[in-house]
């Protein structure tokens, strides 16, 4: 989650450093990212399984059981303190790196990789009512065996590295830049080979957010033009916007979520 370089991670090419990008909007650079808490996170978002997180996932469980996909290098871009969209990757996984740029993420995710916690048991009963997941017996297990934890940038991805990706909520939320928005987009699709199937969310209209006492800058991006800066670099997108019949905070106005194929 950071515009500085990091080493890349994956199964294929060595990563390249990005250009910086220059704005007079709060930069991705410029934020504390190792005074996230990720504990405070979790109570907030995911303590209680909500009913757009629940057809998130559904959608995104069956969007992956579809493609038929097996014994995959995968990737969650910028994991943070959400687990939903590793589990939702396991049973197509042959290896599974997840990535983020926070120290204090990179920590707390580690822990779960190792065993994850039983808040996260609602979340593989949803993907477990597919019988493509309900064949993965032992989720943490499976997680543990798969999973390893990078601390890379999304700006700074090898190309063609991994057959098939998710990036949660975080194009929308790392910066108030929307040019850092689209180029976050832009360099997880290109981290997938051609033709990988992948799933993207974003709040949209998002005006920041707090976890605990500290403020984090987020851009107020819009449908149409987060659906076009997919287009650019996939095909085969299928968009649903999800309304949350209670908001999870203030400052938002829905959540949008877009599956399709990578052009490598």
């Amino acid at each position: 989650m950071a515009l500085i370089p990091a080493a890349g991670g994956g199964c294929g090419e060595s990563s390249t450093p990005s250009p910086s990008i220059r704005s007079p909007s709060p930069a991705n650079s410029d934020v504390e990212w190792d005074s996230f808490d990720p504990q405070a996170y979790v109570r907030h978002n995911y303590a209680v399984l909500r009913a757009d997180d629940r057809e998130i996932l559904r959608r995104t469980r069956d969007f992956f059981a579809e493609t038929t996909l097996s014994d995959a290098c995968c990737v969650d871009v910028g994991s943070g303190a959400n687990l939903y969209p590793a589990l939702s990757l396991l049973p197509i996984a042959r290896t599974l790196d997840l990535c983020d740029w926070s120290a204090s993420n990179v920590r707390w995710l580690s822990t779960q990789i190792a065993s994850y916690d039983e808040l996260w048991d609602p979340y593989w009963q949803v993907c477990a009512e597919h019988p493509a997941y309900s064949a993965v017996t032992d989720p943490r297990g499976r997680l543990a065996q798969v999973g390893r934890v990078l601390r890379t940038s999304v700006f700074d991805l090898p190309r063609r590295a991994w057959d098939a990706g998710t990036m949660f909520f975080v194009a929308c939320s790392i910066s108030a830049d929307q040019a850092e928005a689209e180029h976050a987009i832009g360099s997880f699709l290109h981290a997938l080979r051609p033709g990988s199937p992948f799933v993207v969310t974003v709040m949209l209209g998002s005006r920041g957010y707090h976890v605990g006492e500290h403020l984090f800058p987020a851009v107020a991006l819009q449908r149409a033009e987060v659906v076009a800066t997919i287009a650019t670099s996939a095909y085969d997108l299928d968009v649903h916007e999800v309304q949350p019949p209670t908001p999870l905070r203030d400052g938002y106005l829905s959540m949008l979520l877009a599956t399709g194929r990578s052009h490598g």
